[in-house]
């Protein structure tokens, strides 16, 4: 589910398709997206190559629950590009203890390379 999760919101965010990215994530992502979208309002083309996600843990709070993410992503997000970009990150997700929630974007970290 992780791995589609990336390769949703990537093609998501290529589109600018803020409708959709809302129907994966919290109300704050979403928002920080929305001011991406609005400093960068192109729609662009990104080509995944590889992605590795790793769940690193996931945790149980105030009703809550917290699953960890890393993912190791070679992309192109330029045709032109002769060798790919490798992208490192942290994604959290979290989703409540009780009911049939699904898991939401909460939060995304860049890893130095």
């Amino acid at each position: 589910g992780a791995k589609m999760a990336f390769t949703r919101l990537q093609a998501s965010w290529d589109k600018r398709d803020l409708e959709d990215i809302s129907q994966f994530s919290t109300p704050a992502v979403l928002d920080e997206i929305r001011r991406q979208a609005e400093a960068d309002p192109v729609p662009s083309t990104t080509e995944i190559l590889l992605v590795n996600a790793n769940l690193l843990g996931v945790v149980e709070e105030n009703g809550q629950q917290t699953a960890t993410v890393f993912f190791d992503v070679l992309l192109r997000e330029d045709p032109r590009q002769d060798a790919p970009t490798s992208v490192r990150e942290v994604w959290h997700f979290v989703r409540p203890v009780k009911g049939t929630g699904m898991w939401q974007l909460d939060g995304i970290q860049q890893v130095d390379q």
